[in-house]
């Protein structure tokens, strides 16, 4: 009789099989751990004398996951057979396992305190990766030397079984802390721990700190409304104060304490935070062990939360804390969640590297994409990812600029392009829309004459989220800016804004028109803003509709950042449900996922063009 325990993992990376491939050669257990697309399975015999408490300590063992879903088991009398798959087991950034966590707070731990503490399953990993194979000597790491107890550790530990990042406060990486009086070091369990004790006291006091972790440089300050926040992220210490200050649901919950400590949008709940950030923030949970021992001390100096900026090395500050190995830092990783609905918006922390099938690495260049058919590199890595390259399909990208696309199993065409929008002589192009522009115009002139003057004034790129923002005098002139003044509308309805002229594309003059319609009738910019995504979500579905019963495809793919809005994929939900859209599932939607579809497209590796590099 087997006994079969099955735990959903969408994702093809490695680091929680590996967990549980070390725990098993902790017990000497008799177990199959198999990979498939979807699951994790563990097959053993059902007599297995240590199973019980395998299973027992691997609940205990586990983190929390985005891709980690629902477990169930069963016996057969027959040994099941599936089709495995090769795992991504190449080195990625990832916070703190559980039993990594329990080293750096355990006093009798040589790594108490220790930031730079991590396994093979969890913690900065490809940050300290200087090249291919991923080994001690190809790391920024190869100057260290681990001491007799690590390298003890290297073959006794199944979870640093020759581990190439092993090291802990006797070998390892020092920190050091200077301010404009002092500069003092931290290399041992104390001076550890006094480091990140003054840095608290600092920052609750009102200083700001540049922190250099294994992320990045981060300026850490406690947040005042005095303060410009619109680049800022808040910074949870407290987990236990979470439903205090936020609204969450579960879903939300569990990703943002995951392993991968994805960035997330989440709705203010707190009058305190609703006064430093408005109606909704990006937030984060500690991410690596340089921000979680500063969050404990923290919390003992009697905060809940503080705020941080992503920054440079000269960014001004008080006090500085940084090491002297270096360290390559990616972009952190946006998570969107609407109830069931869930993924990646953009960045390449715990998505890059991705591997090839021949096991190699694809690494994500830091220049932008500059392949101007991107959209449709895009579609196709949504296709291969769901495997459906061999099917018609309909497909939307919605990045800066909406373009409906068809695939007809050769080649995406781009069958409805956007029109050209300069920010140029906006107003000019404003007034020959129809019959009465010219009047909305002059009437928007006489009314909000600085702001006509300073849009009138515009030159060079501008796109059109920009131009909207500004046009309704938002703080944060961008996307994120019109998204956040969204989450602020508490109503059931928003207003028909103009979407398209005769020939049916979406025109973004005749948009902009409708807005400044409705801003000379005085509407609220949350009312405005909540109904811009609904017309989008509104027109999509119309242009949606129209292509599938012409070409009789099955097929929706979604693609772009901009779907990363709950006004608009609420829209899109109800409009299009039946239609049964598919996104990226282990690629960001965002411009990421061209290097995916350009290697389906090109049938190639490196592509000059997007920037993207092996």
């Amino acid at each position: 009789m087997y006994f079969i325990f099955e735990i959903e993992f969408n994702s093809d990376k490695s680091y929680i099989s590996d967990m549980i491939r070390g725990l098993k050669e902790k017990f000497s257990i008799e177990l199959e751990i198999t990979r498939t697309e979807k699951k994790i399975i563990l097959i053993s015999k059902r007599d297995e004398p240590k199973l019980e408490e395998f299973l027992k300590t691997l609940e205990e063992s586990l983190p929390a996951s985005i891709y980690l879903g629902k477990s169930n088991h069963y016996l057969s009398e027959e040994k099941p057979k599936f089709k495995s798959i090769i795992e991504n087991s190449l080195p990625i950034d990832l916070s703190l396992c559980p039993s990594c966590q329990k080293e750096i707070f355990d006093v009798s731990s040589r790594r108490y305190y220790y930031p730079f503490t991590s396994c093979k399953c969890c913690g900065s990993r490809h940050a300290f990766l200087d090249r291919y194979p991923f080994s001690r000597e190809n790391s920024t790491m190869k100057f260290l030397v681990p001491c007799k107890l690590c390298q003890e550790e290297m073959e006794k530990n199944p979870l640093r079984k020759n581990y190439p990042l092993i090291s802990c406060i006797d070998c390892g990486i020092a920190l050091k802390m200077v301010d404009k009086k002092s500069e003092r070091y931290a290399n041992d369990k104390g001076s550890y721990r006094q480091l990140f004790e003054v840095s608290a006291r600092a920052i609750a006091k009102g200083k700001s700190i540049l922190i250099e972790t294994t992320f990045g440089y981060r300026k850490f300050f406690k947040p005042t409304i005095n303060d410009d926040l619109k680049n800022s992220t808040l910074f949870i210490a407290n987990a236990s104060s979470l439903n205090s200050h936020l609204m969450m649901v579960p879903q939300e919950f569990n990703a943002l304490l995951s392993i991968e400590r994805p960035l997330l949008r989440v709705a203010t709940k707190s009058q305190e935070l609703k006064d430093l950030f408005g109606s909704s923030v990006w937030c984060k949970y500690p991410d690596d062990g340089v921000s979680m021992l500063l969050a404990k001390e923290i919390i003992n100096s009697g905060l809940d939360f503080i705020a941080y900026e992503e920054c440079e090395e000269d960014t001004q500050a008080d006090m500085i804390v940084s090491f002297d190995i270096p360290i390559t830092t990616q972009k952190d990783f946006k998570l969107f969640i609407n109830q069931d609905t869930k993924f990646i918006i953009s960045g390449e922390r715990s998505v890059f590297p991705q591997m090839r099938k021949d096991g190699k690495a694809i690494e994500l260049n830091r220049k932008q994409s500059n392949n101007h058919e991107g959209f449709k590199s895009s579609m196709l890595s949504v296709l291969a990812e769901h495997k459906r390259l061999d099917q018609d399909a309909v497909g939307v990208h919605f990045d800066d600029r909406l373009h409906f696309l068809y695939y007809n199993q050769k080649e995406v065409i781009d069958v409805v392009p956007p029109q050209t929008f300069e920010a140029d002589n906006l107003f000019e192009n404003i007034s020959k829309l129809r019959d009465g522009s010219d009047r909305l115009v002059e009437n928007f002139k006489k009314e909000y004459y600085a702001l006509y003057e300073r849009i009138n004034s515009i030159t060079g790129e501008k796109n059109l989220f920009e131009i909207t923002a500004i046009l309704l005098e938002l703080e944060d002139e961008s996307f994120e800016g019109i998204s956040s003044k969204a989450l602020e509308f508490m109503g059931k309805g928003g207003l028909q804004i103009d979407t398209k002229m005769s020939d049916n594309r979406f025109n973004d003059y005749a948009f902009l028109a409708s807005i400044m319609s409705y801003k000379l009738t005085n509407a609220e910019n949350s009312l405005l803003c909540y109904s811009i995504y609904e017309s989008f979500g509104d027109y999509i579905a119309e242009i949606v509709n129209q292509l599938m019963n012409k070409t009789k495809a099955t097929t929706l793919t979604l693609s772009g950042k901009s779907f990363a809005n709950q006004s608009l994929w609420g829209r899109i939900e109800r409009n299009l449900s039946l239609k049964k859209p598919i996104l990226n599932i282990n690629y960001p939607i965002g411009v990421e996922n061209e290097v995916y579809g350009d290697m389906i497209k090109n049938d190639s590796i490196y592509i000059v063009a997007c920037g993207y590099h092996s």
